[in-house]
């Protein structure tokens, strides 16, 4: 299963901590907290590779979103922002600062697991009522950041092709696959041309996006 390195970063120690032990287990590994976005570039520089930032926003003040953009110039980690509350002024700017989520503290911790492994994949994710302040915003990212997709509605799928999509959540090559559910190669490949027909995804990225907004886990090999 891919793992993936967390930095949390908030001036409040024990939310952090008790933000480690939420998120730290499957796919995430929280290998570093600082009080600011700062004092994380800092750890940056000393050499920690993230490949995750969560960063606490408090209220969206102008130091707290130079610091998203400070953080977007510093380093290829992806960044998530964990507000406590949905404000659109501090979401447009957060996301104009580079930030790929922008989620709520008061989220289930199922919502935010799913929500960090969509972020992982590639996606944009951010409260539905405000997708047109994502627009808005969107001539104003930086470049490197990717525009949402909306997934299709979900194809009539097998037993053994959630299987598939399961297995390819926990990061598994074909031959990986092929191992683990005892078929061969060329099964797997004619599985997943089946589903990416079902769920109308263009690649394995897709793919994968799908399978967490439905609800499905990683297969985990034997």
């Amino acid at each position: 299963m891919t793992t993936w390195n967390v930095m949390l970063v908030d001036h409040d120690r024990l939310f952090s901590a008790a933000l480690a032990t939420l998120i730290g287990g499957g796919p995430f590994r929280v290998s570093a907290h600082a009080a600011s976005a700062d004092d994380a570039l800092d750890l940056i520089a000393d050499g920690e590779e993230p490949d995750l930032i969560v960063l606490a926003l408090q209220d969206g003040m102008p130091e707290e979103i130079a610091g998203i953009r400070r953080l977007r110039d510093g380093t290829s980690a992806r960044i998530a922002v964990l507000a406590d509350t949905i404000a659109d002024r501090s979401l447009s700017q957060s996301l104009k600062a580079g930030a790929d989520a922008y989620l709520n503290k008061s989220m289930s911790s199922e919502s935010l697991l799913r929500s960090l492994r969509l972020v992982m994949l590639g996606e944009v994710v951010y409260p539905t009522h405000v997708a047109g302040l994502l627009m808005a915003a969107a001539n104003e990212r930086p470049q490197h950041s990717p525009t949402p997709i909306a997934m299709p509605p979900s194809g009539d799928l097998s037993k053994r092709e959630v299987q598939i999509l399961r297995c390819l959540l926990a990061g598994q090559s074909n031959k990986a696959i092929a191992r683990n559910l005892h078929i061969t190669e060329s099964t797997v490949k004619m599985h997943f041309k089946n589903v990416m027909r079902k769920i109308n995804a263009q690649n394995r990225t897709q793919a994968a996006v799908w399978a967490i907004q439905n609800g499905l886990s990683p297969l985990v090999s034997a």
